[in-house]
This record gives structure tokens, sequence and C-alpha cells, in this order.
């Protein structure tokens, strides 16, 4: 479990990684990974709503502060806030009185996998599309959350698998 401490000092590092380094790597515009959101991901399952809303707004704030995108994290990461418990409750077996943090330890590879993945996409696909603001370049948005996706998904699985020796 994540104590309050932990959760302030992941809350800063992914905000500060995602603004600072990875913001200088979007001009780009190849694949950029959304390593924020690993916190959202992260909390533990009887997070209630409300408290994790109140987280999303702020990692999203944080974010698009640095980025200079007003909104556009916010609205991606309270889409994966609403979305978070159902994905959650598909992947495990568990009563709903049980608490854990999610990750391959706690729910092996497979469901671990199975729970992200969506998850990344839904908010890579919001993040873009409202980004585009258009369904004439739907083509192209699909195409940068696919690719947003991955390079997500490759980054949290090596954090996760690093974590996991610790």
């Amino acid at each position: 479990m994540l104590t309050w401490l932990d959760k302030i000092k992941w809350f800063v590092i992914l905000v500060l990684v995602q603004g600072v380094v990875i913001g200088q790597m979007e001009t780009s515009r190849i694949a950029v990974p959304l390593i924020y959101i690993y916190y959202l991901l992260k909390l533990p399952s009887d997070t209630g709503r409300k408290q994790l809303l109140f987280h999303a707004f702020f990692l999203g704030l944080g974010v698009d502060m640095f980025g200079n995108t007003p909104g556009l994290n916010i609205t991606a990461s309270l889409w994966l806030a609403m979305v978070r418990h159902q994905l959650l409750r598909w992947q495990t077996a568990r009563d709903a009185s049980d608490s854990f943090s999610p990750g391959i330890k706690t729910m092996r590879v497979g469901p671990f996998f199975r729970y992200i993945a969506p998850a990344i996409l839904l908010h890579s696909f919001i993040l873009n599309f409202i980004d585009a603001f258009s369904l004439v370049r739907m083509y192209q948005v699909c195409i940068n959350s696919l690719a947003d996706t991955l390079a997500t998904i490759a980054i949290v699985w090596v954090v996760e698998l690093v974590r996991r020796n610790d």
C-alpha cells in the first residue's frame, strides 16, 4: 500500500518527468509517452470515486501547467478516473471489499496488462481527440493515440518491473 508520503512523492516525480523531460520530446510528435497516468493506475483499488477524481484533476492540472495545454490533460485524466473502477473490476476476481494496489505482483501479468491497455488507450484517445478537436483528422487521431498507447505501455511496464524488484 502507498502511504500518503509515497503518493506525494510519486505525484511530484511523475508530473515533473512528464512536464520537463517528456514535454521537450513532444515536439517530434511520433509517440508521446503519458507516464503521469501511472499514478492513477497504481492508486489502491478501494480509493473512492471522489478521491480518485480529486487526484485526477490535480494530476492533469500539473501536467497542463507544464505543457501550457489548458484543460486537455485534466479532461483525459478525469475520464480515466471515471472508468478505472470498472476496468479494474473486470480484471480481478477479488471481493469488492479487498484492497490492493494494482500491479504485476498483485494481479499477475495478464490481468494487469488487460487493465492498463484499455485505460491508457482511452486516456490517449481522449487527449488526442480533444487536442485535434475535429473529426476531419480522425485517422491521425487514431494513429497518434495508438502510438502514444504503445509508448506509455512500454514505459509503465518497465517502471512496474523495476518496482517489482524493490
